[in-house]
């Protein structure tokens, strides 16, 4: 842990609850290849900390250029619009321990006045959400996106998803892969609610066969068919997921491979139907693989690269609209609550067509 000391003194200063948001507009680098990171080399494995300058709160979005965004919005032809958000009160039991969804109404002024207010209480966790940067960082090094550290997560705004939210949200050129649709087609087992990977050769085949080409900037979906898994329980047995001693769940395999095609790609953020978007457990899976995971996407992401994670994004209607057309790129705008030093946020996200 000595490096870390050396590390922290060229970490931003930062005064408690900043809101300043710097503009990267300047600071945007070329794109380097993977075999140059880690940037930083006193940092953690893979991480690209100072490619968007020392004080950078927006990682991967700084993708999202006027002249990116003016672009994705030529994909918009037929207007048609579709939500990505799952409803706030799924899943009905959440996993990993977390409290569910509750809503409050409350009428205002006496018994026949008809007028209402209501209360929400939630995990942003629970249901459809993007991961900010100060979900998860490197575990072993205890750092943040940009080499911050625990102590300034929680005395500061540093990092927040509201310096998404300042910035205008994750809006650009959307691109689905439908990894359920094609594991049908192809015979391939499908086990959205136990912990299995999606391989990143079978990725490399829904490319293929979808002919997707990607530009620098692009927001990844990944389907694999939880929501729909989901939906299809009975509350019975949504209660007996929520409860068992591990949570479950299929995702993209963790591999340097997977993190090479990300970081390549330079998507500006990624999102998938599934709990964890990688395969869960995350990170600690000793007893759900033959060996632990060569590495955690969630430390090289957002903790590494400033790359947004989604999570049980509604996928269903954009999957059925996306084949009926046969077209697999959109326009995506999503919205993040501006919650001040937020850790994740509900998307309040829209594909259009």
């Amino acid at each position: 842990m000595d490096r870390w000391y050396q590390l922290s003194n060229h970490s931003p200063k930062l005064s408690p609850m900043s809101s300043d948001i710097p503009s990267n507009t300047d600071l945007i680098s070329p794109h380097l290849p993977f075999s140059s990171l880690p940037l930083d080399p006193n940092g953690p494995p893979g991480n690209a900390w100072g490619r968007f300058g020392n004080a950078d709160q927006l990682g991967m979005l700084n993708l999202l250029t006027p002249a990116v965004v003016a672009a994705a919005a030529k994909e918009i032809i037929s207007g048609v619009r579709i939500s990505l958000d799952w409803p706030l009160n799924k899943p009905l039991y959440p996993s990993y321990g977390r409290d569910p969804y509750k809503h409050e109404i409350k009428q205002r002024g006496g018994p026949d006045r008809v007028v209402n207010d209501d209360i929400l209480s939630f995990n942003t966790q629970i249901s459809s959400q993007w991961d900010g940067f100060r979900h998860y960082g490197y575990l072993e090094e205890q750092r943040y996106y940009n080499n911050t550290t625990h102590d300034q997560i929680h005395s500061s705004s540093t990092i927040g998803i509201d310096a998404w939210a300042s910035k205008g949200g994750i809006v650009g050129r959307g691109i689905l892969l439908d990894y359920h649709s094609w594991a049908i087609t192809n015979s391939m087992p499908l086990a959205p609610l136990s912990s299995t990977a999606i391989p990143f050769s079978h990725l490399q085949r829904v490319i293929a066969d979808q002919n997707v080409s990607f530009r620098a900037g692009d927001i990844l979906f990944i389907r694999s068919g939880f929501t729909a898994a989901y939906n299809a329980l009975s509350t019975t047995e949504q209660l007996a997921l929520s409860k068992r001693p591990s949570a479950d769940f299929m995702g993209v395999e963790p591999t340097e491979e997977v993190l090479e095609w990300l970081w390549e790609t330079q998507f500006a953020a990624v999102a998938g139907d599934s709990p964890a978007f990688e395969r869960s457990p995350v990170g600690c899976g000793k007893d759900k693989y033959d060996n632990p995971p060569p590495v955690v996407l969630h430390e090289w992401l957002l903790g590494g690269w400033g790359m947004p994670i989604g999570e049980m994004f509604d996928l269903e209607e954009l999957a059925n609209h996306c084949r009926e057309c046969k077209r697999w790129s959109f326009f995506v705008s999503s919205i993040p609550l501006k919650v001040p030093g937020g850790v994740a946020s509900p998307p309040n996200a829209v594909a259009i067509f």
